[in-house]
């Protein structure tokens, strides 16, 4: 069967490219794998930014909200402040005016 020296160095050229082989097949696998993983990660990180986003615009519209409220607040604080301000000013004028009668 191994008569000579090339049989013995084409049989160990058949192994060299057949171990090649598997190992070029088992870096292409890991690579693949790695690559999924980065996919993955990266649709994650996706998906959290879209999440802020979503976050974001919510508190956009409820700022917008909450100033539209306290607008409509203020003005109503501002017509009260007025009333107490005439109601205390005419209590004032009664008094003074019941004083100068007596």
């Amino acid at each position: 069967m191994l008569e000579t020296s090339k049989d013995v160095l084409n049989i160990l050229l058949g192994v060299s490219f057949f171990l090649i082989a598997i190992w070029l097949s088992w870096v292409l696998y890991q690579v693949g794998k790695t690559l999924q993983n980065i996919n993955r990660a990266m649709s994650m990180v996706q998906q959290a930014a879209e999440s802020i986003r979503q976050l974001i615009d919510k508190l956009k519209d409820k700022a917008s909200n909450i100033g539209t409220y306290l607008a409509l607040i203020a003005k109503g604080g501002e017509q009260i402040f007025d009333f107490v301000k005439e109601r205390q000013s005419a209590a004032k004028n009664r008094s003074t005016a019941n004083k100068t009668k007596r």
